[in-house]
């Protein structure tokens, strides 16, 4: 049920910020137009009238988000908060990258651990490291089986340890 409404709150969050923009822009522009009394020619008619005050308008909020891209840069501390605040972007591991590791990583490390202790240290640490990332949420050891099934692999039990 949660992650129904998360679907529903990010489907409206994606068109909330045009939406929001458009509906400002509108309510702006019918609001101004009773405002301009020096009506001429054009501003006679609303149906000429809004339309050229929408279009000053929306050239002026391109003009601002311009100026914000291109001069203020504020994209780049909200790129650089949300890595921050971004718990996969550190120590967690998508179910993807969990699925390489295993895959190739993992053995690379094992075959070379044979002859280098340094390799060998490596292949636990990273085994341990792929053992948490499943056993943190059960979401990701569900996302893992389905990822395995689809190349082939009915059981992916790679990050387990070995048994001796």
């Amino acid at each position: 049920m949660k992650k129904w409404f998360m679907l529903q709150l990010w489907r409206l969050q994606q068109v909330a910020q045009i939406l929001t923009i458009a509906m400002l822009a509108l309510s702006l522009t019918l609001q101004l137009y009773n405002f301009v009394n020096w009506r001429g020619a054009i501003f006679e008619t609303p149906y000429t009238g809004v339309p050229v005050l929408l279009l000053v308008l929306a050239i002026i909020i391109w003009g601002f988000a311009v100026i914000w891209d291109l001069r203020l840069k504020m994209w780049r501390e909200q790129a650089t908060v949300l890595i921050e605040k971004n718990p996969y972007a550190k120590e967690k591991m998508y179910s993807k990258e969990i699925a390489v590791y295993e895959l190739f990583w993992l053995t690379v490390l094992e075959n070379l651990g044979k002859d280098d202790p340094k390799a060998k240290a490596s292949a636990e640490a990273l085994r341990e490291w792929l053992r948490k990332a499943r056993a943190q949420d059960p979401n990701t050891a569900k996302d893992l089986e389905e990822i395995f099934h689809y190349i082939g692999m009915e059981k992916p039990a790679l990050s387990e340890p070995k048994k001796r």
